[in-house]
């Protein structure tokens, strides 16, 4: 990871980087959410409790790589935790869940959208976008 220079220029403003990160959130969100439907339409409903707790896990793994909310961990660790125990609970979620399989992870699919446009809703519409998604964001510009 490269130190942040903190008198060079950001090559793109606070505002700028706020929008690029909820554009790039609502397509992921919107994308994941709506393949989800198509895949497996009304029968999302069979399996709720698959796409709510998905939802749910999904919000707070993001939210808690973008506050940096780890002590000593890097975020990327994080990151990495974070998906690995999203990807667990899938699986068990999956495993006991009755509906078919295609169902299922249709339904993940569709949590993962939700559970991204939520977290986006609570941290770039209502509160402020986190400082660190703000500079991943500028770096890659």
């Amino acid at each position: 990871m490269t130190d942040i220079d903190p008198d060079a220029e950001p090559s793109l403003s606070e505002h700028e980087a706020t929008q690029k990160v909820l554009r790039t959130d609502l397509a992921v969100g919107i994308g994941g959410a709506v393949l989800g439907y198509a895949e497996a339409g009304s029968a999302l409903f069979d399996v709720l409790p698959v796409v709510v707790g998905v939802t749910l896990l999904t919000a707070v793994a993001v939210a808690v790589v973008e506050h940096d909310a780890v002590p000593g961990v890097y975020p990327e660790v994080a990151a990495l935790a974070s998906f690995l125990v999203l990807a667990g609970a899938v699986a068990g979620l999956v495993t006991v869940s009755p509906a078919p399989m295609t169902v299922d992870l249709a339904g993940a699919l569709s949590g993962f959208g939700i559970g991204v446009l939520a977290n986006r809703l609570l941290y770039g519409v209502v509160f402020a976008v986190p400082a660190y998604r703000l500079t991943r964001v500028r770096e890659q510009s």
